[in-house]
């Protein structure tokens, strides 16, 4: 077969450039009676061609030399229809949790009055529904209209951008968020100190860098380094660091910030190294660090020592015996009931035939088996009070776990170190809010019934509803009534 030629009438036609730089992706250019018109395409495979076959779709607008691009007015209709209609005057609105959390976060809301002004309900509003609906920004105006405190602070007026603008704002003000949490943090009273990461990709934050962290992952991070009061069981302090700073020294400084002295370090597994204790010794700082069960620093009983007599004492915690012994600023615990637990463990996997497992290894870590070494550098505490300090530890790793898995705050999409600064602020605040929340369940004894989440799912459904004009209380299940009744709150 010859080579074939396009006819000038095959040719596709050329068009203007005023007019084919309004076509786009998914768009098709049409010559109508010498009039440039734009329609949506598509196309859809034919079974029948054996091949795709284009689907013209609405007429988007026409196009002129002189105006561009102009819309048509059957697609502004459509479009509008399309939007998400906005009420200005819904007759039922959320109730519960916002009416609860307010009463309980009284000083708080006080506390960012007094340091941030007109800011502070803005501020609080997204500390809000960060911690009921885990919100983005976005979507903050949405929750407020739908939330009675848009008829209590109808003042306050929100919007995406200006919550972005305002965590900037905040964000670049390190010297107020430093205020408003030193109201939080009492002298003398013993607060822990811990770090996690927050997972970042965006390119212009300068604190986000590739480090290490304990789940092993090396993305772009930052640090988040916690306060946490052993006797108000909440979070007091943060602070922002670079994300391949893990420097013990960074733990100083965040002291020096706060103006603590009576700070403890409570390290987890790996963290001990002769390096760190000394920076920690010359900087005055309390820490207690478990040791790996391998160390020779640990004073175990040798063969033929198993005797309780060898050991300087026990005390009770959480209805367990805790034998101890200390030596050379590391005391060694035991647990005999973990350590029966931990022996038939190891023996079934001897059974078993695990690699690495083996009876000859068994006699070898049999006085391992049910103890915790920690070593310390405040004398004045007893064995007891640096063990029961240790365990208050969990409290850290429940906010982080409240953080990451509540607040789903170890990831951001800020752009900025400003706005990161912000957005880590505003999930501090919500975390303090959690905290008022658990301290009530555990405060009833009704933590292992209810978990935070269950309050909030549970109050969420406390409405109110306008009738004839005037808000009113709508109708409460029964389970709701009797979780308020046992935690003892008034929501009227």
């Amino acid at each position: 077969m010859g080579k074939q030629t396009l006819t000038q009438k095959d040719k596709p036609p050329v068009h203007p450039e005023w007019a084919t730089k309004h076509r786009q992706p998914g768009t098709e250019l049409r010559l109508i009676n010498k009039t440039y018109y734009l329609y949506a395409v598509s196309s859809k495979y034919d079974p029948v061609l054996k091949r795709a076959k284009k689907i013209t779709g609405k007429l988007l607008g026409k196009i002129t030399r002189e105006d561009g691009f102009i819309a048509s007015s059957k697609d502004k209709l459509r479009q509008k229809a399309e939007r998400p209609v906005m009420i200005d005057h819904l007759s039922v609105k959320e109730y519960g949790s916002q009416q609860l959390v307010v009463q309980l976060a009284s000083k708080q809301i006080a506390t960012l009055e007094k340091v941030f002004g007109e800011d502070a309900k803005p501020l609080f509003l997204f500390s809000f529904f960060r911690l009921t609906e885990q919100s983005p920004i976005k979507n903050v105006p949405f929750y407020f209209m739908h939330s009675f405190l848009s008829e209590v602070w109808k003042e306050t007026k929100v919007s995406d951008k200006s919550i972005s603008q305002l965590l900037r704002s905040v964000g670049t003000n390190r010297e107020k968020i430093m205020a408003y949490q030193k109201h939080f943090v009492r002298e003398g009273e013993k607060v822990l100190l811990d770090m996690t990461h927050v997972i970042t990709h965006s390119r212009q934050i300068e604190a986000a860098q590739s480090g290490y962290n304990n789940v092993m992952s090396f993305e772009p991070q930052v640090n988040l380094m916690y306060l946490f009061s052993s006797q108000q069981h909440e979070p007091v302090y943060y602070r922002l660091l670079p994300g391949n700073i893990r420097d013990v020294k960074a733990f100083t400084l965040t002291t020096q910030e706060c103006g603590l002295k009576n700070v403890t370090l409570i390290a987890d597994k790996g963290f001990y190294s002769k390096k760190n204790i000394e920076i920690l010794d010359e900087a005055q700082l309390n820490y207690i660090i478990p040791l790996q069960r391998g160390s020779k620093l640990i004073p175990y009983p040798v063969s033929g020592e198993m005797d309780k007599k060898s050991w300087q004492g026990y005390f009770t915690f959480n209805e367990k015996i805790i034998w101890y012994k200390t030596k050379n600023n590391v005391t060694l615990y035991l647990n005999q009931e973990l350590r029966i637990g931990e022996e038939k463990d190891y023996l079934k996997r001897v059974e078993g035939e695990k690699e690495n497992y083996n009876m000859e290894s068994f006699y070898e870590k049999q006085s391992h088996f049910g103890t915790l070494a920690l070593i310390g550098n405040n004398s004045e505490k007893s064995a007891e009070d640096t063990y029961v300090q240790y365990k208050a530890r969990t409290n850290v790793e429940t906010m982080f776990d409240a953080m990451k898995n509540i607040l789903y705050a170890d990831r951001t999409y800020m752009q900025n170190d400003a706005a990161m600064e912000g957005w880590m602020f505003v999930n501090h605040i919500a975390l303090q809010c959690y905290y008022l929340i658990y301290q009530q369940l555990i405060k009833h004894k009704l933590i292992k019934k209810y978990s935070v989440t269950d309050f909030l799912k549970f109050t969420h459904r406390i409405k109110k509803v306008k009738i004839n004009g005037k808000w009113q209380l709508a109708e409460i299940t029964k389970p709701v009534q009797l979780l308020l009744e046992k935690l003892n709150l008034d929501i009227t």
